[in-house]
């Protein structure tokens, strides 16, 4: 019998606290592009061409359209989170609004709602070539060229720059932003 409580008790002992720090760990990878995306407010900008095509991504089934209301409190929905890190507005096609930390160039192309086989794209942030591009964090002035299937390379020098970014930012008719 004394043996069964020593059983009992080092099992309490070991699997309650083990059973609570799950419990913890799970909650905090539920919340966490909560928690870690914190606002922000910066720009970068993109370009993609397929098979020698420039893409246009100005259509207004690519931008975040976000009524503009007085003393309107932000939500810190998933949705919104998700959205808020990689968008496009104002019917600017390649200059992509990041709201929030953590930003990779996927969550760009996953709001927009364009859909990438990136076993077949090559992309150069900054002129360099990025394997695994869509995993990279999105920086202040990135400029992200993707070529999707056979394209030449000259394409490459049509990168958004730095002050054509800036220029357009300063255009933006959104809330202000």
């Amino acid at each position: 019998m004394q043996i069964i409580k020593q059983i009992n008790k080092r099992f309490l002992y070991i699997t309650v606290p083990l059973i609570i720090l799950l419990i913890i760990i799970s909650i905090f990878f539920i919340f966490k592009n909560q928690l870690t995306s914190a606002k922000a407010h910066y720009h970068a900008g993109f370009i993609v061409f397929q098979n020698n095509k420039k893409l246009s991504f100005s259509d207004s089934k690519y931008m975040f359209i976000e009524p503009c209301a007085l003393n309107q409190k932000s939500s810190d929905s998933t949705a919104v989170v998700q959205i808020k890190k990689a968008h496009l507005h104002d019917n600017v096609g390649d200059l992509v609004h990041i709201e929030r930390t953590g930003a990779i160039w996927q969550d760009l192309f996953t709001n927009i709602n364009f859909p990438i086989d990136y076993s077949n794209a090559i992309g150069y942030i900054n002129g360099k070539k990025i394997f695994n591009f869509q995993t990279q964090s999105i920086h202040p002035y990135d400029s992200l060229v993707v070529l999707i299937g056979r394209n030449d390379s000259k394409f490459l020098k049509q990168a958004v720059t730095k002050d054509y970014m800036i220029k357009m930012a300063k255009k933006s008719t959104t809330c202000g932003d």
